[in-house]
C-alpha cells in the first residue's frame, strides 16, 4: 500500500511499526456549529484511509480527538448562554448523526479535549522545564526557534521575524510562537482549569499531541487531516511533541484537499455555505455526497455543485437497483463444468485484484468505482436473464461486498412494512389486470418516499431518489 507523505512531499510505501497493526490519529471536529460539507469531505478521506488498511487486513487503532475548548465554542457557549459542556455536547450529537448518514464507520475512540486536561499541563510543564515554552503575562507560550526541525512538514523558515500568537488559530506567512496554556481571563466566564498550572485553560494546538501520546503511544503510523492544518496546526503538533518525547512524532503525514463551492471556497458571505441538512432538505441522499467525494483524489481539490450532485445520486440509484436485484432473482442449481460461471468467476476475481490495487495506489477511488461499476455490469447482464446460477450469484454477491466494504456507498436499508404490503397489493392488482388501481398504489407509494422498477420477471423497492 502506498500514500502519498506530506513529510517528504513524496509517495511511499507503507511500512508500520507493529506488524499487522496501524496506530491511526485524524483530526476531529471544533464541535461550535454544524459541520459543514467541507467538513464532512475531511471525514470522509478519514473514513477511506481507516478502510483502506482494514482492507488490507490491518487492524486499526483509531483515535479522533473532539475539540470542546478553544475560542470559538467558548465564544458560542457565552452566546447562547449555556454551559461550554451542555453547547459541545449538542454539536457533537449533531456531528455523529452526520457521520452516521454519510456511512462513516466509528472511530475506535472518540476523545474531548477537556478529558485530557492532567495529560496536557504534564507536557508544558516539562517544556517549560527544558527551556522550549515559556511564561509571559497572559500564558505560557512555545518558542519556536529552540525547536531546530520548526518547519519540516509545511517548509515554513524562521527567520527571526516571530511574534507570539494568542489566538487558537492563525494564517501567517512568518512562525510565531504560539499558546501552550492561557491563563484565564473574563472572556473565558466559568471556563478554566487550575492543577499544576495558573488558572487558564489550554490552546487548541496542545490538544491533539496530548491525546495522540495518551492513547496511542510516542510514535504513530498515520496522522491525517485536511491540508489547511498542515501550517500551523501540525507543524506545531511536531514541535511539541518531539521536544516533548525525543522521538519522532509521526512516520506518515497524510492530508486531504478542499472542497470549493461552485468554483469558490465556502463562505458565509458568498451564500455558498451548506451542511448535511441543507443538501437533505433539498432532497437529496447523503450516500450522494459520498459518492461525489469519491469520484476524486484526496489530494485535488473538488468542485461542489448542485448539478453534479444529481448525477451522483441518479448513479447511487443504479447501484440501489443493480444489487436488490441480485438479491431479488432467480437461483438456480448450478451445473457441473459452467462455462458461464468460470468465465464470470475469472472476470471478477480480475476486477477485484484490479480494484485492490487502485486502493492501494494512494487511495485511487475513483479507479476503484470503475471497477466496482464494472462488477455491477456483470450484475446487470445477470439480471437480465431473469436467472442466475447460484454460484454467479455467490461470485457476484462477495465481489460487491468486499468492494463496498471499503467505497461505503451502498447500505442495505430497512424498508417499512406498510411499504412492502402496499407493493404486494399492488403486484396482486396487476395480476389480476386491475392496472389502473395497481397505478394509483404505485403513485401513492411514492409519494411516500420510495419507488417501484420493474424488472423483466420481477421488481424491486427501493428509496425515492433527487434526480
Amino acid at each position: 500500500m502506498e500514500l502519498f507523505n506530506t513529510l517528504g512531499r513524496k509517495t511511499e510505501r507503507f511500512k508500520p511499526i507493529k506488524e499487522g497493526t496501524v496506530t491511526l490519529y485524524t483530526c476531529g471536529p471544533t464541535v461550535y456549529n454544524y459541520a459543514h460539507i467541507g467538513n464532512l469531505r475531511t471525514m470522509i478521506f478519514f473514513d477511506l484511509v481507516r478502510r483502506a488498511f482494514e482492507f488490507n487486513g490491518y487492524r486499526v487503532k483509531h483515535i479522533m480527538n473532539i475539540t470542546d475548548v478553544d475560542d470559538k465554542t467558548i465564544k458560542g457557549s457565552a452566546e447562547m448562554r449555556v454551559s461550554l459542556k451542555e453547547f459541545t455536547e449538542l454539536y457533537t450529537g449533531y456531528f455523529f448523526e452526520d457521520l452516521e448518514k454519510l456511512n462513516v464507520e466509528k472511530a475506535g475512540k472518540y476523545t474531548k479535549a477537556t478529558d485530557n486536561i492532567e495529560e496536557m499541563q504534564k507536557i508544558i510543564l516539562k517544556l517549560m522545564k527544558e527551556g522550549y515554552a515559556y511564561e509571559a503575562d497572559d500564558g505560557i507560550y512555545y518558542n519556536v526557534s529552540k525547536f531546530k526541525d520548526y518547519g519540516k512538514l509545511s517548509g515554513m523558515k524562521i527567520n527571526g521575524k516571530y511574534s507570539r500568537i494568542s489566538n487558537d488559530e492563525y494564517d501567517k506567512e512568518n512562525a510565531a510562537d504560539f499558546a501552550l496554556w492561557k491563563y484565564w481571563d473574563v472572556n473565558d466566564g466559568e471556563v478554566f482549569w487550575t492543577g499544576k498550572l495558573k488558572k487558564g485553560r489550554p490552546g487548541w494546538h496542545i490538544e491533539c499531541s496530548a491525546m495522540s501520546l495518551k492513547y496511542l503511544g510516542k510514535t504513530i503510523d498515520v496522522h491525517c487531516g485536511a491540508v489547511d492544518l498542515i501550517f500551523p496546526h501540525h507543524e506545531n503538533e511536531i514541535a511539541q511533541s518531539e521536544a516533548y518525547t525525543k522521538q519522532r512524532f509521526v512516520n506518515y503525514w497524510v492530508h486531504g484537499e478542499h472542497l470549493l463551492v461552485n468554483g469558490q471556497k465556502m463562505s458565509k458571505s458568498q451564500h455558498n455555505f451548506y451542511t448535511l441538512r441543507d443538501l437533505e432538505q433539498q432532497g437529496f441522499n447523503p450516500l450522494a455526497f459520498r459518492l461525489m467525494i469519491l469520484d476524486s483524489s484526496y489530494r485535488n481539490k473538488l468542485d461542489f455543485t448542485f448539478e453534479s450532485l444529481k448525477r451522483y445520486e441518479k448513479t447511487l440509484k443504479k447501484i440501489d437497483i443493480s444489487i436488490k436485484a441480485l438479491n431479488k432473482i432467480e437461483k438456480y442449481e448450478e451445473k457441473e463444468d459452467n462455462l458461464s460461471r468460470m468465465n464470470l468467476k475469472e472476470k471478477t476475481e480480475s476486477l477485484l485484484e484490479e480494484f485492490k490495487k487502485a486502493v492501494n495506489n494512494d487511495l485511487d477511488t475513483h479507479t476503484s468505482l470503475s471497477h466496482f461499476f464494472a462488477v455491477l455490469d456483470l450484475i446487470d447482464s445477470r439480471v437480465n436473464n431473469g436467472r442466475v446460477d447460484r454460484k454467479e450469484f455467490e461470485t457476484l454477491r462477495d465481489a460487491v461486498a468486499k468492494m463496498n466494504d471499503f467505497l461505503g456507498v451502498y447500505v442495505n436499508y430497512q424498508i417499512p412494512q406498510e411499504i412492502i404490503d402496499m407493493t404486494e397489493k399492488r403486484e396482486a392488482l396487476r395480476k389480476t389486470r386491475k392496472f389502473a388501481e395497481a397505478d394509483g398504489l404505485r403513485r401513492e407509494i411514492e409519494e411516500k418516499g420510495y419507488s417501484i422498477i420493474d424488472l423483466q420477471d420481477n421488481f424491486v423497492l427501493v428509496k425515492k431518489y433527487n434526480e
